[in-house]
């Protein structure tokens, strides 16, 4: 069964999108099959995975509004090598208002990715909207982990209490919903301020894993400018080294494997 997680932070500026591109990108270099699935009306992720918006048939806007369109259906190559793509586009900005009269409106993501087969996939990730809204409520009552990118920075911290308000609330809608943890983004590793607000985030929230942090750097800016992930641009790059211990710590953190792991027997 495909794995569904979710990039999800309400606050922009927490690399959600570059963190999807490059899990994504280092989850197939070690073998795996991934979907990546562009929730931002601003379309980022589709435009840095090489995929050209105003030649798409039909998004991830489509796939919420039309019940008859199957989800695989809409997956595109990319230029990453084992990542396919359900593509955003802007028009996915009136979905929110197009939604109010629809039917378990919170429900339309997690519908279609249960009615469609996610065979052909090792992972799903789902890059968010910066925002609290019906997209991200869908995102919330479809994935099955979730990640919380965020830079160590004393404002991030203070919007946190807010998203787990809306975890908290969402639960009744998706009880099994595993809240992973913390993925430091643009970590200064010689910046006091950054060591400081990491151990704070420890302390607040000490039932959340801290993921491997990535390191502050242009690069990758500058690969998703090149439409391709760290990892191909610079692959040797501190960056790049980061987000492939992301997608290692991912791959040991499996909640399926923890669940159906046998006893270990007591030694007596």
């Amino acid at each position: 069964m495909a794995r569904v997680i979710a990039f999800f932070n309400q606050k922009g500026g927490t690399a959600k999108t570059t963190s999807t591109l490059n899990v994504a990108a280092a989850l197939a270099e070690r073998g795996r099959r991934v979907l990546a699935v562009d929730m931002d009306p601003q379309a980022s992720l589709t435009m840095a995975t090489g995929v050209d918006i105003a030649a798409l048939d039909a998004s991830i806007y489509d796939l919420l509004l039309d019940d008859s369109l199957d989800l695989p259906s809409l997956a595109v190559a990319t230029s990453l090598p084992g990542v396919s793509l359900i593509p955003s586009h802007p028009d996915l900005a009136a979905a929110e208002l197009e939604l109010l009269n629809v039917l378990e409106r919170e429900r339309q993501l997690e519908q279609r990715l249960k009615r469609g087969d996610l065979s052909p996939w090792d992972y799903v990730l789902i890059d968010a909207p910066p925002a609290l809204n019906v997209l991200s409520i869908n995102i919330l009552v479809a994935a099955h982990e979730l990640v919380i990118p965020i830079e160590p920075h004393p404002l991030s911290l203070m919007v946190l209490r807010r998203l787990f308000e809306t975890v908290s609330r969402v639960r009744r809608l998706n009880p099994d919903l595993r809240v992973h943890g913390f993925l430091p983004t643009k970590v200064h590793h010689s910046s006091r301020l950054a060591a400081d607000m990491l151990a704070a985030l420890g302390e607040e929230f000490p039932q959340f894993a801290l993921l491997p942090a990535v390191p502050l750097s242009v690069k990758g800016a500058e690969s998703a400018a090149e439409r391709t992930s760290v990892l191909h641009y610079m692959p040797r790059s501190a960056i790049a080294e980061a987000y492939r211990d992301v997608g290692a710590w991912l791959e040991t953190n499996d909640p399926h494997a923890a669940a159906t792991r046998p006893p270990v027997a007591a030694h007596v």
